[in-house]
């Protein structure tokens, strides 16, 4: 699986989907050919993240994703016994 980010593209303003491990490349739009750096920022004034950066708070995603996903631990509460008649 490889992480994407979108990005507006600077010459027709079309969504461009962009592999995170392509920012701070030149890329080129797929709808119209302009080609432009890959930034995770959309001419806000910020200045872009690292790649480094950016994998960090994915990996953080992550993690907090397998976490939820793990059932609750067990408790150490005595469990009733059910009889069956």
């Amino acid at each position: 699986m490889s992480i994407r980010f979108s990005q507006s593209c600077p010459t027709c303003g079309r969504r461009v989907e962009i592999r995170a491990s392509l920012l701070g490349h030149i890329v080129a739009c797929q709808h119209c050919g302009s080609e432009f750096v890959a930034s995770d920022c959309d001419g806000d004034g910020h200045q872009p993240r690292s790649t480094e950066e950016l994998m960090r708070r994915v990996d953080q995603v992550l993690a907090q994703a397998e976490v939820s996903k793990t059932p609750p631990a067990p408790t150490n509460a005595p469990v009733a016994a059910v009889h069956h008649r």
